[in-house]
């Protein structure tokens, strides 16, 4: 509260301080015209052979202006003063004049000099200085007092008449002065606020208290203001704000630039692995294959086993039937032996019975007995001989059955093996496919992945370029203090 009567206070005398101004400027300029009256008067008392009076009367006015001037410069006492000398100076050219009516319009043109103060006091003086001259003259010119003259044609009549001009005039010119005093406060007060503004070298304060201003186009002028500072603070906040962004950006960009380069440096080393993995795929499709083939030719060879083994059971087969066959024979054999053992038998007691002529019959019997014994002996060996066959065939025949099964699941685990070793071909194939068609879109988003590393140094330079922007504008908003 205090801080702002003292506010008020000095703008008051701020206020009062240009305006003082204004009022020693008028001094300067009614000293001149009282110079240039005092001129004029001793030329007229010098045309009307009044030169004495003339440069008496106006030497001691242009006196008093002096005093005026230098002792109670732009004061109230100088306001006053000069329009009591002006008018006295007026009525110096009336006197000197005779009373004509045309030295009685100095009265109004020296009152239009006093707006020079754009103040009432010095016309209300002014118009009172005028009143009393016409009145006191008037009435001294009447009773020949002094030698004085106001009128051509004295009387109250004509005191009126002047008078009824002057007040018009008067209330004209302080009507006038009234807008010029408004004008020039208005003018004071948009002086110090533009001095506030300009009040630090280099720098544009745009802070201003309405309460300081009084006249309208003041107020107008620090409403413009604060407007200004409002926008201008909003500005600065968003300057900020965005010298914030840009900040952040800058440093979301650089993150976003090392994981870009990471990732860059990452998929070079993907494709450097897939590469291999690309030349292992390929290698072990070609030994998929190398297997294959090789599956393939076993197959060939075992196939080959098996009607090999096929082969060899038909023969066992034949082998077994043959001894079948021999064992028929065999028993053939032993029912002749058999025989002819009874007939031999027969014919060795037929022998008997016939003595000495069956002897050599008795001996060949019994040789035939001999032999048929020998054959059967033989025959028992052939037949155990062709049992031990027999058995080593069916033996043989049951092992190569046996083989024959187990060539069967040889092959079968074979054509499985194919299969799989096929289809391991197959999906080395595919998966060589697949990997040539990552190592491509690898490639394809290394190329996207380089791409992204020199947008993301474009935008760090824009970044860069943002923020060297956003500081250059902040720097040209520094002009204005706002706070």
């Amino acid at each position: 509260m205090l801080a702002d009567v003292l506010i008020v206070r000095k703008s008051n005398q701020d206020t009062e301080i240009s305006l003082t101004r204004i009022w020693q400027q008028a001094d300067r300029l009614m000293l001149a015209i009282c110079c240039t009256l005092w001129l004029i008067v001793m030329l007229i008392g010098w045309l009307v052979g009044e030169f004495e009076l003339a440069l008496l009367c106006g030497g001691v006015l242009t006196l008093l202006a002096c005093a005026l001037r230098y002792l109670f410069w732009g004061t109230t006492v100088s306001r006053a003063g000069f329009a009591v000398l002006l008018i006295s100076f007026a009525g110096l050219l009336i006197q000197l004049g005779g009373g004509q009516t045309e030295y009685h319009f100095s009265v109004f043109v020296l009152l239009s000099a006093l707006l020079a103060y754009r103040d009432y006091l010095p016309l209300m003086v002014g118009a009172a200085t005028a009143a009393l001259h016409h009145v006191l003259f008037n009435y001294l010119q009447q009773n020949d007092l002094y030698g004085i003259v106001v009128f051509v044609h004295s009387g109250w009549h004509m005191v009126f008449f002047h008078a009824l001009f002057v007040v018009v005039q008067t209330v004209m010119l302080l009507w006038i002065a009234f807008h010029m005093s408004a004008d020039a406060r208005a003018a004071s007060e948009v002086a110090q606020l533009a001095g506030w503004i300009n009040r630090e070298p280099g720098h544009l304060t745009l802070v201003a208290d309405d309460a300081t201003s009084k006249t309208p186009f003041a107020r107008t002028f620090s409403s413009t203001l604060g407007t200004m500072h409002g926008t201008l603070n909003q500005v600065n906040q968003s300057v900020i704000a965005l010298l914030s962004e840009a900040e952040s950006i800058l440093q979301r960009n650089s993150a976003l630039s090392q994981r870009t380069d990471e990732q860059a440096h990452a998929l070079a080393d993907i494709a450097s692995a897939m590469a291999q993995m690309n030349c292992a795929a390929t290698l072990t499709s070609d030994k998929a294959h190398a297997a294959s083939e090789l599956a393939s030719s076993a197959s060939s060879v075992t196939a080959q086993g098996r009607r090999n083994i096929d082969a060899a059971k038909q023969w066992m087969d034949r082998v077994s039937d043959d001894s079948r066959r021999v064992g028929s024979v065999l028993e053939l054999i032993d029912d002749i032996a058999f025989q002819t053992n009874i007939l031999a038998l027969n014919a060795s007691v037929e022998a008997s019975r016939a003595g000495v002529n069956g002897r050599g019959f008795s001996v060949v019997a019994t040789e035939v007995r001999t032999l048929a014994q020998h054959c059967e002996r033989a025959s028992g060996d052939i037949r155990q001989l062709i049992n031990a066959a027999a058995e080593s065939t069916q033996s043989g025949q049951r092992q190569v059955e046996e083989a024959g099964q187990t060539m069967h699941k040889v092959m079968d685990r074979i054509d499985a093996l194919t299969q799989l070793v096929s289809e391991l071909s197959q999906m080395s194939e595919q998966q060589s496919s697949s990997i040539s068609q990552m190592k491509d879109s690898i490639a394809s988003i290394d190329h996207s992945v380089q791409d992204n590393v020199r947008h993301v140094a474009e935008t760090l330079q824009r970044a860069h370029h943002q923020q060297s922007l956003v500081n250059a504008l902040k720097d040209a908003i520094s002009v204005f203090r706002i706070a």
